[in-house]
């Protein structure tokens, strides 16, 4: 559903994704769960023709803030798209914990974003393919729009239809890049959470460099460690 943006962002829509079902009080920490290829076969389908849209993954980031793992005001809306990681066309998924505010208060909230805009926010129980897809989709400058079959119905049917119609308003985005390879997005996962839960690259490379000293001749490799769908995690 659309309703007009807070004075703090007067040219761009706040839309909202809304579960309207009542769970049993299950809560847990955010967690980045992003499925390239499901939101590549998405953007790929027969609507787009010869001009299929390649969703590109950049190393997730974690953005330690005990203050945002809940959205629940337009102030901490505003910090989160104020720390936009990368350029204007690199789209932010915001993982968190909660969203009860997106342009109003209203607990049953799972993802907030602008449309048009580069960064949204949702709860990680709710993100698969489908709902990323559809998120991303406001970003790129499309509404709501009811079908039984079509992503962009106002509520998570499982639809993916996208129209010709639709497909040339996301084709007309400036997030849509081409190179020679093709056309693409790139978006970058950003995890919030309220402690540093990786270890630095530059720590690690010092504790390394010292061990190489003490073994000798023996090689050692690192790599920073993650469970987060086996992408590289940053911390910043």
């Amino acid at each position: 559903m659309f309703r007009n943006a807070n004075s703090s962002a007067p040219l761009l829509r706040l839309y909202s994704i809304v579960f309207l079902f009542v769970l049993s009080g299950v809560t847990q920490a955010a967690y980045i769960t992003v499925d390239e290829a499901g939101m590549d076969a998405i953007y790929a389908q027969t609507s787009f023709a010869n001009t299929p849209v390649d969703i590109r993954l950049g190393s997730a980031i974690e953005h330690v803030d005990p203050g945002l793992l809940t959205l629940d005001s337009a102030a901490k809306w505003s910090a989160l798209t104020s720390a936009h990681y990368g350029s204007a066309t690199t789209v932010n998924f915001w993982f968190l914990d909660n969203i009860t505010w997106c342009g109003n208060n209203f607990i049953f909230y799972v993802g907030c974003g602008e449309t048009p805009g580069n960064d949204f926010v949702v709860e990680s129980a709710y993100a698969d393919s489908l709902f990323n897809a559809e998120l991303l989709a406001h970003e790129l400058g499309l509404p709501h729009n009811s079908g039984s079959n079509n992503l962009m119905d106002a509520f998570l049917n499982g639809g993916t239809d996208l129209s010709s119609a639709e497909v040339a308003t996301i084709m007309s985005s400036p997030l849509v890049q081409f190179d020679n390879t093709g056309f693409f997005i790139d978006v970058l996962p950003v995890l919030v959470v309220a402690v540093a839960t990786q270890v630095d690259a530059p720590a690690v490379s010092v504790l390394l460099l010292l061990a190489c000293f003490a073994m000798g001749y023996r090689r050692l490799r690192y790599g920073l460690k993650s469970g987060i769908s086996g992408m590289p995690l940053a911390v910043r």
